[in-house]
């Protein structure tokens, strides 16, 4: 299976914290030999991608400018670099807001990889899904099954993981209580379908 990639592609990219958000063509990224490069075909909106265009968090995190934001994409592999494995051309995958990580210090090694002082952030340290193409390491994006209505799993990829880890991490078994705070809002929403999927009674 092959694809045709163009040259050039639709984005969205600010060239300066709160400056003019420009829907214009922008070059196609050449994926790195760690990536793939991804036709994004959904992409949700997180509210990090706001903190993330006002540079909120630049003073902690330097902010990648210009940026072309997003980190909620999902979509088809159209390319991949020289090194990549466990892929292969018509995937579906899925971007992350954990974009890459350095894989050897004592956060990533715990499981911790947001944590990584190296960490590579989509739409942030690292162009994201606000385009028509993008780059994505390999062992970072998410493998999403083929069949997945792609329009449903964008935001799992943002909003989904954040809740799925924190009911994972805090060492529940079936039949616990667990509580969720703002449980009618997006991720107390998706923590709810979760935390019942999980086998734990709710306090909402």
């Amino acid at each position: 299976m092959s694809f045709e990639i163009p040259k050039t592609q639709k984005g969205v990219i600010f060239y300066e914290a709160g400056g003019k958000l420009e829907y214009k063509d922008l070059p196609v990224p050449t994926p790195k030999p760690n990536e793939i490069l991804i036709n994004v075909k959904y992409s949700g909106v997180c509210h990090t991608d706001l903190h993330a265009y006002k540079g909120d968090w630049a003073d902690h995190v330097p902010l990648k400018l210009p940026l072309i934001g997003g980190h909620e994409g999902a979509g088809v592999v159209v390319a991949m670099g020289a090194s990549v494995k466990g892929w292969k051309i018509g995937d579906l995958a899925g971007i992350k807001w954990l974009n890459g990580s350095c894989m050897n210090c004592e956060y990533c090694e715990l499981g911790n990889e947001s944590n990584c002082k190296h960490a590579d952030l989509s739409g942030y340290t690292h162009d994201g899904s606000f385009q028509q193409y993008a780059t994505a390491d390999a062992v970072q994006a998410a493998k999403i099954p083929k069949g997945t209505d792609l329009a449903e799993v964008a935001p799992i990829l943002c909003a989904g993981v954040t809740v799925y880890k924190a009911l994972k991490t805090a060492e529940l078994i079936a039949g616990d209580w667990v509580a969720i705070s703002g449980a009618a809002g997006g991720l107390g929403s998706l923590a709810t379908q979760y935390a019942k999927a999980m086998g734990y009674r709710l306090l909402l």
